[in-house]
């Protein structure tokens, strides 16, 4: 991807995010932590819908590689957006200095976007076929805007072909598949004045911080799929099932003080007292910073479906998705050449 096209990107990401930077603030820091744990536990469901954007062909099988003629592949791209709840996340972000203002659109929501390239081929011999998927964007900020993103997705599965219906006018194409989904990223931004915390009635200062959210999620997902060709369209619709290991949380880089104090290791053995004294150990305070990452790990149902426009080997899928954990939608766009 060049420049223009990473640019691009983050500026779509950006606007679709709608996050501002804000003001100092002065809050418990248990308030943070609970926060924190609340948007681990909302990610946890939301991350692996998104995460499994990509790869959800038209087709329920495509065919086998060889000894067919032609050999059944196919290679495009994907661009997606799933919905996620917004208070977990402004939460964490008000605390910390973000301030994201609320969607007139989307009450309550927010829209996380997703890209991948993907590839599928058929199976050699055997009904069945295999396909692959990734994205990536490094962090990269833009010029005139002081926020910065990063994103990676990867995935890939193997379905077998229950029924192949491509050489019957009545069967459908039905397959089951399995597959493994993986998504990390984050938003970061600098804050122009100092952010503060109360503990143990001191203030820890955290001096015009640079914030980061962080999330990142990888999973296992068996699938189910029926489509049929008819004429130009393959209509088709799904289910998935899987379990996802996830952590998200924030990265504060910054000079930090506890009550006008450098974080020196007689200070830092306070705080951390008092942070396990109140079970908060999941947080880390140091003279750079602070940080805290919560794992989780959940069950995830979801179904899709949609349509593709065929137009000789050009294919246009359109797919809807509802995830059944936390009713979340998504919907994405794909095109592919495919043989």
């Amino acid at each position: 991807m060049n420049l223009f096209r990473k640019k691009a990107f983050l500026l779509i990401f950006i606007l679709i995010f709608a996050v501002f930077s804000a003001y100092a603030v002065d809050n418990p820091i248990d308030d943070l932590q609970k926060n924190v744990v609340d948007l681990s536990t909302t990610l946890a469901k939301s991350l692996p819908f998104n995460s499994a954007l990509g790869l959800n062909w038209s087709d329920a099988y495509i065919g086998k590689f060889f000894p067919s003629l032609p050999p059944h592949f196919g290679v495009g791209g994907t661009f997606g957006v799933t919905t996620l709840d917004m208070p977990a996340l402004k939460g964490v972000a008000d605390l910390l200095g973000y301030q994201i203002p609320t969607n007139p659109l989307l009450t309550g929501k927010m829209i996380i976007p997703a890209w991948a390239a993907e590839a599928r081929i058929g199976g050699l011999f055997l009904p069945f076929d295999v396909g692959v998927k990734f994205g990536t964007l490094p962090s990269i900020k833009m010029m005139g805007i002081p926020y910065s993103m990063k994103y990676t997705m990867a995935g890939a599965d193997i379905r077998w072909a229950v029924l192949d219906g491509k050489s019957n006018l009545l069967l459908p194409n039905l397959s089951i598949g399995v597959g493994f989904n993986y998504l990390s990223g984050g938003i970061g931004a600098s804050i122009g004045s100092d952010t503060s915390f109360d503990i143990a009635g001191k203030a820890l200062t955290i001096s015009k911080p640079q914030i980061n959210l962080l999330w990142e999620t990888k999973g296992i997902e068996a699938k189910a799929q029926i489509s049929k060709q008819i004429l130009i369209l393959t209509p088709y619709i799904g289910v998935g099932a899987g379990y996802s290991w996830s952590q998200a949380g924030y990265d504060v880089k910054a000079d930090t003080t506890y009550d006008g104090d450098p974080i020196d290791p007689d200070v830092k053995a306070v705080i951390k007292q008092y942070l396990t004294d109140n079970g908060l150990q999941q947080m880390t305070v140091a003279m750079d910073g602070i940080s805290s990452i919560i794992k989780n790990e959940a069950w995830n149902f979801r179904a899709f479906g949609g349509v593709s426009f065929n137009i000789l080997i050009l294919k246009l899928d359109l797919t809807l998705m509802y995830n059944l954990i936390d009713t979340q939608l998504g919907a994405s766009l794909s095109a592919r050449v495919q043989l």
